[in-house]
Formats: C-alpha cells, sequence, structure tokens
C-alpha cells in the first residue's frame, strides 16, 4: 500500500462492503457472496464511493446502499428453487447443478477446498460436459449410449496420461457429482453409477516417504537467519516441535465474503487460521483451533526447544510479558502481513535448498518428520494424540489429558534427540 495512504475507513452496518486502495485514495465496493455470485447473481461488484476519508453523509449513504444491495441479492436467493439449476442429464449439468445447488455439500467447503473442486470440474466438463449418463443424444444428434464401466476405465486411462495423482482426483470428483445427483436430485443414473463405481479401484499416485528431520529443521533455521529471512526460522520451529500442519502456522487468505472474521485484511481479502500471540497465555501454553477439524490443542511451548530459541533471538528473552499480545505469529517481513501461501512455499524452499535439504523433501514433510521422531521415543498412542488425528477425538475433549499427553510426547521427542546426539 502506498505508504501516504490514509487509515482504512470505519463504516458500521454495511454488509458486504470492502475497501480497496486505489492510488492515495480509497474505494468502497459492495461484494455479492460468493456462491450466490456462482450461481448467476448480478451485480457481483458495485462501486460505491472513492476519496480520502468519508464524510458522516457518506457513511450513511454507503451503509444504506449495502443493505439494500445485500437484501437485494439474498431476496433473490431465496427465489432459486434448487430444481431450478437446469439439470439435463449430462455432466455439464450435473456439475453445474452441484455447485449452484442451495443444499449441496459444495456449498459447505472451504474456499481453497472449493477452488479445487472447481479446477476439477473444469477439466471434467471441457473433456466429457456433453456426455449423457444414460442413454442420449450428442451435441451433433447422434445417439449415445450409457455411461458404464468401460467408460469409466476410459476415461481413467486418458486422464492418467497428466498423472496418476490427477486421474484418481477426478475420478473422485464423477463420484462426488453421481452421489451428489443421487441423493439431491433423485436421479435414477446417478444411482446406478453410484452403484457401478462402488465397485470400482483406481490407481492411486504413490504415498509419500519423505520426513523432514530435525537436523534439517536446524539447518533450515540456521540458513534463514543467514539469508534474512527470520519468520520462516520461526515457522520451521513451530511446524516441527508442535506437529502443526503448515496452515496452521502461517493461516490463509480467503475473500472477505467468506465465513470467518479476522481483523486482519489485504485488498478484499481476509487472514484466518494461523498462529496468533493471542493464543499464547501467561504460562506460555499455545491454544489454537486447528485448520482441518476444528481441534482445539494447547501446546507448552517451554518443552519445544527450537521455538524458545528462535523467540528468544527474536526478543532477547523469553517471557510472556516481552512478546507481541495481538497479531499473527508469522509475517512476511517484506509486507508485515502473514504469508501468501505459494510465496511462503517458494521462500521456505529457497532456504531449504541453500541449506542442503534434498529438493524431494518438501515443507509438507514437516509434520512426518515430528511424528516420526515421536513413535520413536513414545507410545503409538500418545503419538496419535499429539498429532491430533481423528481416531482419538474423542480422547481430546478432555483437554487438560490431551495438553499432559502433547507435552509428554513433547518432552520424550527432546529428550531423545539429546540423547541421539551422544550417541
Amino acid at each position: 500500500m502506498p505508504a501516504n495512504l490514509p487509515p482504512r475507513p470505519i463504516v458500521e452496518n454495511a454488509p458486504g462492503l470492502v475497501w480497496r486502495p486505489s492510488g492515495n485514495e480509497w474505494e468502497a465496493r459492495w461484494l455479492a457472496r460468493y456462491d450466490l455470485a456462482q450461481r448467476g447473481y448480478r451485480p457481483r461488484i458495485r462501486r460505491l464511493w472513492k476519496g480520502v476519508a468519508p464524510t458522516d453523509k457518506d457513511r450513511q449513504w454507503i451503509a444504506d446502499n449495502c443493505i439494500r444491495l445485500q437484501g437485494e441479492m439474498l431476496a433473490w436467493g431465496r427465489g432459486v428453487e434448487a430444481k431450478a439449476v437446469g439439470f439435463t442429464g449430462t455432466i455439464r449439468s450435473l456439475a453445474e447443478a452441484y455447485t449452484t445447488d442451495e443444499d449441496s455439500s459444495y456449498r459447505k467447503l472451504r474456499f481453497h477446498t472449493r477452488k479445487n473442486h472447481d479446477s476439477m470440474l473444469k477439466r471434467i466438463v471441457a473433456d466429457y460436459g456433453d456426455h449423457t449418463l444414460g442413454a442420449g443424444y450428442s451435441p451433433t444428434g447422434e445417439p449415445t449410449e450409457p455411461l458404464k464401466a468401460r467408460t469409466m476405465l476410459r476415461w481413467h486411462e486418458e486422464w492418467s496420461k497428466r498423472g496418476t495423482t490427477t486421474a484418481h482426483g477426478l475420478m473422485g470428483m464423477l463420484r462426488t457429482l453421481f452421489g451428489f445427483g443421487a441423493s439431491f436430485l433423485e436421479d435414477a443414473e446417478c444411482e446406478r453409477l453410484c452403484t457401478v463405481m462402488s465397485r470400482m479401484k483406481f490407481k492411486q499416485g504413490g504415498h509419500r516417504d519423505a520426513a523432514l528431520t530435525a537436523e534439517q529443521a536446524i539447518a533450515i533455521r540456521a540458513k534463514a537467519h543467514e539469508l534474512g529471512f527470520h519468520s520462516i526460522a520461526l515457522a520451521q520451529a513451530l511446524q516441527f516441535e508442535c506437529t502443526l500442519r503448515q496452515k496452521d502456522i502461517i493461516g490463509e487468505w480467503v475473500p472477505q465474503r467468506e465465513p470467518g472474521t479476522s481483523d486482519v485484511l489485504r485488498d478484499e481479502d481476509k487472514w484466518l487460521k494461523g498462529l496468533r500471540w493471542s493464543e499464547v497465555d501467561q504460562n506460555m501454553i499455545l491454544k489454537h483451533v486447528t485448520s482441518k477439524r476444528n481441534k482445539e490443542v494447547a501446546i507448552n511451548l517451554t518443552l519445544a526447544p527450537m521455538v524458545m530459541e528462535e523467540l528468544a533471538l527474536m526478543f532477547g528473552d523469553v517471557r510472556r510479558e516481552l512478546l507481541p499480545t495481538s497479531g499473527p505469529m508469522i509475517v512476511d517481513q517484506y509486507t508485515s502481513l502473514p504469508y501468501a501461501v505459494g510465496r511462503f512455499r517458494r521462500k521456505w524452499r529457497e532456504v531449504a535448498t541453500a541449506a542442503g535439504v534434498p529438493a524431494n523433501v518438501c515443507n509438507m514433510d514437516t509434520r512426518a518428520g515430528a511424528i516420526t521422531e515421536a513413535t520413536d521415543v513414545a507410545s503409538l498412542e500418545d503419538a496419535r494424540h499429539a498429532a491430533t488425528h481423528s481416531n482419538i477425538s474423542m480422547t481430546q475433549r478432555y483437554s487438560r489429558e490431551a495438553q499432559k499427553r502433547i507435552a509428554k510426547v513433547m518432552t520424550l521427542r527432546v529428550e531423545g534427540r539429546k540423547n541421539k546426539s551422544e550417541t
């Protein structure tokens, strides 16, 4: 943002309002809800005001228009029945119904998951969108055979030319489409295809066997400091010691119209899911709700020597009163905002390569390395608990016990690491 840009204006009771920098001024925009825009609602964007600082009259005008536009959009949304999605028996119309039906599971997906589904659906529709599920006619008027198991095999073979993982993902997307059509459109052909595909198996991509070691994590931290990427060093320490996923460390940027509230904003996006300083209490216990299963974990950072070393480097000592009270824990030093996922991965790779970490070991392998280290020194049950795996979700309801188990695993891991270095 320009250095001389004034503070972002505040307008109360203005649903759908976002602010966008425009030179040395702010532009107020109303944005339609993402899911309704996908269903065809227009306008998607309405520019309302532009200037340096809105007057009280401007604020009221902006709020009134946001309320009006939001009401019109919601009324439009309520008036579109689920059956009015134009399902005609083709793959294309089934994909459209899946993404626009009010009761579709697509509507409940997180933003980045929806974008991944959109990408796969685009590929499926581009390749076979005009194919009918049952017997029908092609766009040129030629009769077509109903989809059968052999058809699915041919499609899988063709998609496999783009990679085994891609082909497996596309077949999974087809299963989702047919399941939706059977359940919500009550379509007999979708029901038939669900049965057909339930009896079929498709080759999956090979499982990753790479795991980041403690030695590599230490080397990455040292090289990150050497190259001036200090936040990468802290992120690596938190990932490895706390057995957390990358998204839980750096969070994610999503459009402001997506569910969830945040005080960290960038243009039309907001930041969610990442670690915040406010999640660290006076006893240095980090309490965080995980991004994947919304599980609350409590991690004693004093049992994480890599983290404590990084905090000591940043603040001179490790006392809670010296740490920030709010804001994201990991920020891009060039923007003072949380990293975008792509930029974090590129910078991490740059640091890791300079530290001598093989190219086949990725940042995502940090969690595998942490769990591997844990299973070497603790029981499998305790290690699973520390990793917040879903099959121990009932146990995790007892938060005091969860904290005790995680602390036990972290202590044993550090002791095991010391013993390993002494031998």
